[in-house]
């Protein structure tokens, strides 16, 4: 079966199932005496046929809260410490065949709350593509909205901003180093463990495939947001000993052209010991002649 046709039907379980898994922790970190508060308030519409979604938007952004600690208040009467203003919108897009129709998702975030000096909001844009071999339109904007780093990293990145991360990209920087860290064990750590790896509770999941692609798809935007090179190279050191090949090439990518020393070795070193051949190449590509 073909990687595209398959994450269409994960995909599609994932959406009317409810299968998706948490990237984090199991159960929220904090007592419910510790938790912030928020309150959470989302507005939602779409030009499908009455007007009824088929994602459950809401559903997803609490678990995404909930993981990263936070006790959502469904009373606005009642106090809160943080409130997050959604607006999901779902629109027609671009017409692929009689009466076939592709979605573009706009969504945008409000959210502010004690300690913070100021509000912070950002949007999401995705639109579908019409591809064969690839999930339906409706699927595909899914898709690219679930994995938007924005998104994917939404519950933590709240926590940093409550705690007094004013910007985006510093929460997205501090969330994704998190992440690694938890989710992606170096080669050696990977060797100590015994039974079921955190790698391996991911594996035949829907969210193991979005972590994928969320994590490659945040990367891309802190290096396209110039972060300073010394909140990047840990992330990626950490992912050139990865025991996810995939992360390594992006590691591979990313710190191509640094001149450290000792990371120069360690890509000289994936170039010729790796045991992936796309990892080799990778490397072999900065790699010294």
């Amino acid at each position: 079966m073909k990687p595209l046709v398959l994450f269409s039907l994960i995909m599609a379980c994932s959406l009317f199932l409810g299968s998706e898994a948490p990237a984090f922790a199991e159960q929220p970190v904090l007592t419910n005496e510790e938790q912030p508060t928020i309150q959470v308030i989302v507005q939602t519409s779409t030009w499908k046929t009455r007007g009824r979604l088929l994602y459950d938007v809401e559903g997803s952004i609490l678990k995404k809260l909930s993981l990263a600690g936070f006790q959502a208040v469904h009373d606005a009467k009642k106090p809160h410490q943080y409130q997050l203003v959604v607006q999901y919108e779902e629109e027609r897009g671009a017409q692929y065949g009689v009466e076939l129709w592709g979605t573009t998702i706009n969504a945008s975030f409000f959210f502010r709350g004690a300690g913070m000096e100021e509000p912070l909001t950002w949007e999401i844009r995705e639109t579908s593509n019409n591809t064969v071999s690839g999930p339906a339109p409706y699927l595909d904007a899914l898709l690219k909205f679930e994995t938007h780093p924005h998104y994917f990293f939404l519950g933590s990145m709240l926590q940093k901003m409550s705690k007094g991360v004013g910007s985006q990209p510093s929460a997205l920087t501090q969330a994704v180093t998190e992440f690694v860290l938890v989710v992606y064990p170096t080669i050696a750590e990977a060797a100590k463990q015994d039974g079921v790896r955190v790698q391996d509770h991911f594996m035949e999941n829907s969210q193991r495939v979005y972590q994928e692609v969320a994590l490659q798809r945040a990367l891309n935007e802190l290096v396209h947001q110039d972060i300073p090179d010394e909140e990047l190279v840990p992330i990626a050191e950490r992912l050139l000993d990865s025991a996810d090949p995939h992360s390594r090439i992006r590691a591979v990518q990313i710190l191509g052209g640094t001149q450290n020393a000792a990371l120069r070795e360690k890509i000289n070193k994936l170039a010729t010991d790796d045991p992936y051949r796309a990892v080799r190449q990778a490397a072999k590509q900065f790699a010294p002649l």
